[in-house]
């Protein structure tokens, strides 16, 4: 079909309208998912100019915080990852394709069908509720810059990719820049992406130390992996100096380092045990990582598996490592193995039914493959996730004026109503750049009252997890600021005695909604 001269895939935008649809239930759920709060308060603060992590914290790499400070609401969010979703699927469209044309069949339906099912089931898992895939988390944007670097790498990992001369007749491959820039992209927006990539590159590096790539080329092999490479770590490394850079001239490059990367390893690590003991999970990982790679490389180069076969196992054990890194199992940790596992299992489908070259490796990945899948479903079962069915069904009764909106929010969480009900009361009682501060798990307050906040930590265990004994500090600010209202979350789950003080001695309590206290400024002129 060609539309303005174009050629356009019928069927692939068939599929890409259907994901689309699927996803339009997230485009008005209300403000009620902590993480997505906490994001849209940076974005809001940013967006007024204040410099992350100096002037607004929270413990993530900067790039979520940017995508959400371009238009700082909700609907922003939930729309953006919808495009990054369709983007990203659009990309395992692609790399299916690619992946499958190297193997020539007398029918050419598999090689259709089969990337239109990787796409389809990659955009119905990232787009429930089961995975958390309705809210706007890293994990929905960062798969995109992963996706369509994996298809750059398998478009240039042949044995002669189109390449241009630097110098002294060295040559290095372009489109591996771009790649780079890609996966700097996505390490930005969440550091556990950077082992997509890695797993990737690993895969070609082996391939081409293999066979075809290095043994048939005049070309000296440490030459033709460092053309391969080059491009990626130099472009990489730019765009991570640029960050660094612009952190550093703004005074916030030591709390960028801490909050994207000490803090994050510290979040990493809870519940792990020390690092020095064997029996931490995260070397238990790392060894089963290992032990699992060793025999896909032994059965590669024992001819037992295709270099497509391991292409896509070597991504989805690095991706499945990235997604288990933390002891926390968050069922949206998953959505970042979605495209791989997804092409992994279709690719072995598709190997034993129209290849069958080797039939009983084929089964053994399988075997693995479901294995894995029970462990996994073992380990999240306790992962929180709104059920699917009810869900939907709870927008179509909204939508349809057969529920209420209050509860239509309450499916979510009963207490969202407290936010929208305690930002309805500040915002009748007070000028919209009066700051405000919140001592719990009510991010949402800043949001919906539209209130600047009072210190650049806005969650409690923001205070706790950096310094706990730096409360003097903190309290010294509040007093400098002087926040119009102050919200605490009883019973109290972070003491802080200095808070409990300012309060009792320069506020009073006006309203309380359930859990959440409010208390307003009384005595200002001898605070």
């Amino acid at each position: 079909m060609k539309v303005f001269g174009l050629k356009i895939n019928f069927w692939l935008l068939l599929v890409l309208g259907l994901i689309g649809v699927l996803r339009i239930p997230s485009l008005i759920e209300p403000n009620w998912y902590g993480d997505e709060q906490i994001y849209l308060v940076l974005g809001r603060e940013i967006a007024r100019g204040a410099v992350l992590y100096r002037d607004i914290w929270d413990n993530k790499p900067p790039l979520l915080y940017v995508l959400y400070a371009l238009h700082p609401t909700l609907l922003w969010a939930k729309a953006l990852a919808t495009v990054f979703v369709l983007g990203t699927c659009t990309g395992v469209y692609l790399l299916a394709k690619k992946v499958l044309s190297n193997h020539s069949q007398p029918n050419p339906t598999p090689t259709t069908v089969f990337p239109l099912l990787a796409t389809l089931a990659v955009g119905i898992f990232m787009s429930l509720p089961l995975l958390e895939g309705t809210i706007a988390n890293a994990e929905l944007f960062f798969t995109l810059p992963i996706v369509w670097g994996g298809y750059l790498i398998v478009c240039h990992a042949g044995p002669d990719p189109a390449s241009i001369k630097l110098f002294n007749g060295f040559r290095v491959i372009p489109g591996m820049t771009i790649v780079g820039l890609l996966m700097a992209a996505a390490f930005l927006l969440k550091v556990p992406a950077i082992f997509d990539f890695a797993g990737m590159i690993f895969a070609v590096v082996l391939i081409r130390l293999a066979r075809g790539g290095l043994a048939s080329s005049a070309s000296p092999p440490l030459a033709k992996l460092v053309r391969f490479i080059l491009p990626i770590a130099i472009s990489f490394l730019a765009l991570l100096i640029l960050v660094f850079g612009y952190f550093y001239f703004n005074n916030a490059l030591a709390d960028f380092l801490i909050a994207s990367f000490s803090q994050n390893a510290s979040y990493v690590a809870v519940d792990s045990g020390p690092l020095s003991k064997l029996s931490n999970p995260l070397f238990v990982k790392a060894i089963l990582l290992v032990a699992s790679g060793l025999l896909l490389v032994a059965s590669y180069f024992k001819r037992f598996i295709s270099k497509e076969m391991l292409f896509l196992a070597l991504w989805f054990g690095f991706s499945l490592y990235g997604a288990i890194l933390s002891n926390r199992p968050y069922a949206h940790y998953l959505l970042q193995i979605v495209p791989p596992l997804v092409l992994l299992i279709l690719y072995v489908l598709y190997d034993f039914l129209f290849i069958r070259k080797n039939r009983l490796a084929t089964i053994v990945v399988g075997i693995s493959l479901c294995l894995i899948l029970f462990a996994l479903s073992q380990m999240f079962a306790r992962a929180f996730a709104l059920p699917t069915k009810p869900y939907f069904e709870n927008w179509f009764e909204y939508v349809s004026e057969r529920k209420l909106w209050e509860d239509y929010v309450s499916f979510f969480d009963k207490r969202t109503l407290n936010s929208y009900a305690i930002a309805d009361y500040i915002k009748k009682r007070s000028n919209p750049d009066d700051p405000i501060f919140v001592w719990g798990d009510a991010a949402g307050v800043y949001v919906l009252s539209n209130r600047p906040a009072a210190i650049r930590f806005i969650q409690a265990h923001h205070l706790t997890t950096i310094d706990p004994a730096n409360y003097d500090a903190l309290i010294n600010q509040l007093i400098k600021v002087r926040p119009k209202f102050i919200i605490i979350s009883r019973p109290v789950h972070f003491a802080f005695p200095l808070l409990e003080d300012l309060v009792s001695f320069y506020y009073k309590e006006v309203a309380v909604f359930q859990d959440l206290h409010v208390y307003q400024l009384a005595d200002e002129k001898n605070f």
